[in-house]
């Protein structure tokens, strides 16, 4: 089993790779907050160019050093320190998604690349629900009885989900500037795992 969960997540670390590489700075400081497992940072860390730090609520990593812990969106780190930020599939989970949203914007010159599932009508959000609880809730539980995280470990219950209007409307009010949108439509179900390229809003902190 475990060599099944580290195959499923290092071809989904892959995948999500081949979408940010070619928008991340050609070198630097890049800043992984929500981390998880750590195969996001792992993929980036084999290109050579970056150096990775890792920061979630909870030590959740099966590969590389592991994260710094955030406690109440406070990310440990000076203004500006970062080149470049990544963020994927997060936003659904903390209770406050714009006080974390405003550490991302404080801690990174740019940019930063959020990754994020969206819904487009009812379907799509029952849908996505279902979704999050997979690859959330349940894909903890099996990584928990395969022995990869500890089992009391329960940090994935989604508490939001957002439309594409919904979130640019978020970015906006904590002085992210909405750079590009690159959809990624799920089977055409309305669910799409959008890619926001973000800049902070210049004199914004």
């Amino acid at each position: 089993m475990k060599w099944l969960a580290n195959w499923v997540m290092s071809r989904r670390s892959k995948q999500l790779l081949v979408r940010v590489a070619h928008r991340l700075p050609e070198s630097g400081n890049i800043a992984d907050i929500g981390s998880g497992t750590g195969h996001n940072a792992e993929a980036i860390r084999r290109l050579g160019k970056h150096h990775l730090r890792e920061f979630d609520v909870a030590d959740l990593h099966w590969v590389g050093p592991g994260p710094e812990l955030i406690s109440s969106s406070r990310i440990p780190v000076d203004d500006q320190v970062f080149d470049g930020l990544i963020m994927f599939f997060v936003l659904q989970y903390p209770m406050f998604p714009e006080e974390l949203l405003r550490e991302c914007r404080r801690v990174s010159r740019g940019p930063l690349l959020i990754i994020q599932s969206t819904y487009q009508g009812r379907l799509g959000r029952t849908l996505l629900a279902i979704r999050e609880f997979f690859w959330g809730r349940f894909a903890l539980r099996l990584a928990s009885l395969a022995g990869l995280v500890h089992p009391d470990h329960d940090s994935l219950q989604p508490r939001h989900s957002f439309t594409r209007p919904e979130l640019q409307n978020l970015f906006s009010r904590v002085g992210l500037v909405v750079v590009e949108v690159v959809p990624g439509e799920w089977w055409r179900l309305g669910v799409s795992r959008d890619l926001f390229i973000l800049q902070p809003e210049p004199g914004a902190l």
